[in-house]
């Protein structure tokens, strides 16, 4: 008898599920046309995980020369405790880190992996 009412009180949720279930099949089967059509999903894809990795790599230089300038001030402070090269190779690899999107973008327009920006006639650039 708890079995049973189990069931119905599972109702809803598993008629919830088979719709969705339902619904993305139908969705994938619409989109999901051709080998191409995935090919270029995939690629679509690839190129935004690729900006994602510059963007975490540019904010996470930003963090290492912020983390650097602080163990700098803390050498100044006190230079028996703490080192100066401490802070100085964190700035260094903040400020290599923070670099890394402007070499990859000439990078990627010198090799003709992605289309250089175009200045704008008023004098900005439109990327």
């Amino acid at each position: 008898m708890r079995k049973m009412i189990a069931k119905i009180g599972n109702a809803p949720y598993a008629l919830l599920a088979a719709a969705t279930v339902s619904l993305s099949a139908t969705e994938s089967n619409a989109q999901a046309a051709s080998a191409g059509k995935i090919a270029e999903g995939l690629t679509t894809q690839a190129g935004n995980i690729g900006k994602l990795v510059v963007a975490g790599t540019f904010i996470g230089g930003l963090v290492m020369l912020g983390t650097g300038l602080m163990k700098l001030k803390q050498a100044a402070e006190n230079p028996n405790q703490t080192k100066y090269s401490e802070g100085l190779w964190r700035c260094g690899v903040g400020a290599a880190m923070v670099a890394i999107p402007a070499f990859s973008g000439t990078l990627g327009s010198t090799f003709g992996w992605e289309t250089p920006p175009s200045i704008a006639a008023g004098g900005g650039a439109s990327f």
